[in-house]
């Protein structure tokens, strides 16, 4: 038996099948939220300009940076977002909302380079292109101001110190001055002045090379100048809708699963193998259309179905092996239309077959569908008023094939053990294959007690009609007996004229007061309890004898 855990591919193409419109309407409801949120998003402008930043002397190396150098540009591109930068910035484009500005400026650095890219966003080109404008050259002032700064305290503090080594040479000379050539200690001061003087000369240089240093200032260059956009980087129509879709058809799928997994009736044979456990050994598609209340043609799609029914149903079935119970799930033509049309299967590929209509709340049962009499019946025979050679009447068209209807007593007399067992003994004995319409599991355990005495059993379902509970109910009652059941025979939702409850010929000929409130005919009953019952012939049962009854004309 199939279970669940083999499922394959064509499986989940049944549950994509059966909710494509689920699955389409929620890739088509994804896609319009898409557009909306395309038409109502504000447009947004970028303009990116490249500056290259050059070391300056008051740069150092620093450990650990992602590029060699004095520059550690991670820190730079912090400073250009810094709120110093975004005054000045907010001062050159006329704003008083420098912290509106920075949010509205990203700075990324290209790997192994000393670049940084300037990037500001706007509604609209013009005030893009002006913002990363404005903010490189916010930053670049900033970043000389700071240089020039550095060397400005440099020149101040070697000014200091040139400052004190003059006084101490003017206080030197003084006392230079007041000393004779040859006094004592005069030759150390001589010396200790031209020290002084060296120092001085020394500090002087310096403070020339740091005031050039202050001249030469160049923290950095604008290598890209920012441009105008010519269009808006967001909303960005083709990402929306591809995002949108991404969403959208996991969803459908996954609502599609969902569906699937709390459908209540079936509809496709996956049901059947996923959620009931059941073999399908043939189904119906949607596409035959039941025109007539009738079996189909041998070469109609229909015909095809059901002889492709017959040879797997004899393939599992032994010589000895002749009894076959169809039962329907719930109340309905279902077990009716598979019994008929399987025993005609079997009877046009040469075996003798009998059809049983065991099933006395049917809408349409055997008789009418073999244009053969209804009484006497099966329940006839078994409430012991006739032979079972008398209630058997051959179908007008198929010369091997028998059918016995229900009987005037099918609602008062229900089939009993023994009954049934000795019923499907002579049946077995005259015919090849005896097919029983049985009544539905839902509603009735007759067709249980009938399937104790057959050897095989299949189970007719109804799809958009038949629940998934009630047949995986119905499949468990079979299996609880020792027959097989060799699966189930799926059907369209759709019979036609099988779905509509006969009127019986007795009927009609009712007044109209009489037949007032009762022009149609509830499930439950069936037409033969119109008829007049049969005499008991005082026949007592012995070895069935088939009659020949010669073929009637076509309905």
């Amino acid at each position: 038996m199939r279970t669940p855990a083999a499922r394959t591919l064509a499986d989940y193409g049944v549950i994509v099948r059966r909710s494509w419109w689920l699955i389409i309407g929620t890739v088509a409801a994804a896609l319009a939220g898409g557009f909306a949120y395309t038409a109502q998003s504000e447009e947004v402008y970028e303009s990116t300009s490249a500056i290259l930043v050059l070391p300056t002397a008051s740069d150092t190396a620093v450990a650990g940076a992602r590029t060699a150098g004095q520059v550690n540009l991670d820190t730079e591109a912090q400073l250009v977002k810094s709120t110093e930068v975004a005054v000045a910035a907010a001062e050159a484009l006329g704003s008083a909302d420098p912290d509106g500005l920075v949010s509205r400026v990203s700075v990324t650095v290209p790997p192994n380079t000393a670049v940084l890219e300037v990037t500001f966003r706007a509604g609209d080109a013009e005030s893009a292109r002006a913002g990363s404008v404005a903010f490189s050259e916010a930053y670049l002032d900033h970043r000389r101001s700071g240089a020039t700064a550095s060397l400005e305290s440099a020149i101040a503090t070697a000014t200091v110190g040139l400052d004190a080594v003059n006084a101490g040479i003017a206080s030197t000379e003084d006392e230079l001055s007041g000393m004779d050539s040859g006094d004592d200690g005069r030759s150390g001061l001589e010396s200790e002045l031209d020290g002084l003087r060296q120092q001085a000369e020394k500090i002087e240089v310096e403070i020339a090379g740091i005031e050039a240093q202050r001249g030469a200032i160049s923290p950095g260059r604008v290598i890209n100048q920012a441009s105008v956009p010519k269009a808006p980087v967001s909303p960005n129509a083709m990402f929306n809708l591809a995002a949108a879709l991404g969403v959208g058809l996991p969803l459908g799928l996954i609502l599609a699963w969902a569906r699937h997994r709390l459908a209540r009736r079936i509809a496709y044979p996956a049901d059947l193998v996923d959620r009931c456990e059941l073999d399908v050994l043939a189904s119906v598609p949607p596409a035959v259309k039941f025109q007539r209340r009738e079996v189909f043609g041998a070469y109609s799609p229909g015909g095809r179905v059901f002889s492709q029914l017959r040879n797997v149903v004899v393939s599992q079935l032994t010589h000895e092996q002749r009894v076959i119970v169809v039962a329907g799930v719930a109340p309905g033509p279902a077990a009716s239309v598979v019994a008929a049309n399987l025993a005609t299967a079997m009877a046009r590929a040469g075996d003798r077959a009998t059809a049983v209509a065991a099933n006395p709340s049917t809408t349409v049962g055997l008789p009418e569908l073999f244009g053969t009499d209804s009484v006497p019946g099966l329940a006839d025979v078994w409430s012991g008023r006739v032979d079972l050679a008398v209630a058997t009447h051959a179908a007008p068209r198929q010369p091997s094939l028998n059918v016995i209807g229900p009987g005037a007593a099918a609602r008062a007399t229900g089939p009993t053990s023994e009954a049934a067992a000795e019923t499907f003994s002579k049946l077995a004995e005259a015919g090849r294959f005896v097919i029983v319409d049985a009544p539905p599991l839902s509603c009735s355990a007759d067709a249980q007690l009938l399937a104790g005495h057959a050897d095989a059993v299949i189970l007719a379902v109804q799809s958009g009609r038949d629940s998934i509970a009630e047949t995986a109910a119905a499949a468990l009652a079979m299996r609880q007996i020792d027959t097989p059941l060799l699966g189930a025979m799926l059907l369209p939702a759709v019979l036609g004229p099988m779905n509509t409850v006969p009127l019986p010929a007795a009927r009609r000929e009712l007044t109209a007061a009489d037949a007032r409130g009762r022009d149609r005919i509830s499930e439950d009953e069936t037409p033969t309890d119109s008829l007049e019952p049969v005499e008991d012939r005082g026949q007592e049962a012995t070895t069935l004898v088939l009659p020949v009854v010669p073929a009637a004309e076509p309905r």
